[in-house]
């Protein structure tokens, strides 16, 4: 449950093939594409391309500085808020905070999809363009 895209498509191959296919994957298509349309770009381009992929991968991101950044606003604005609170209906709080909780879950796993996405366009970049240096 919690392998992970690989451990999952891995699963799904050995399904649909239990013994390995002499032939390209269908199922590597949309990898073959990108792969293919860098492929057809100038060397030197690749090259940019690759350090703004590397960039987005190492960055920080937006979404986990907001997240960080939730808690500090929650201590500076709590004696506010508890008042409000306090004049909710029972479970009003707990539907807020179940409402929160699923937020700051959804951002996380937004960040760490965008970041498997960077690392794949990187892996490629990095494949194309050991293959063909650029001109100098």
């Amino acid at each position: 449950m919690l392998r992970g895209d690989s451990h999952r498509l891995y699963e799904q191959l050995r399904r649909t093939y239990p013994t390995p296919p002499a032939g390209p994957l269908p199922q590597m298509d949309h990898v073959r594409a990108i792969a293919s349309y860098y492929a057809g770009l100038d060397a030197g381009e690749r090259q940019l391309l690759l350090a703004w992929a590397k960039k987005e991968e190492s960055g920080v991101g937006l979404i986990p500085a907001v997240l960080s950044g939730v808690p500090l606003l929650a201590l500076i604005f709590a004696p506010f808020v508890q008042q409000s609170v306090k004049q909710l209906a029972s479970g009003a709080w707990i539907f807020l905070w179940l409402v929160g909780a699923l937020a700051f879950v959804a951002g996380i796993y937004i960040h760490y999809r965008q970041k498997a996405h960077a690392t794949l366009h990187v892996a490629l970049l990095e494949r194309l363009c050991q293959q063909a240096p650029p001109k100098t």
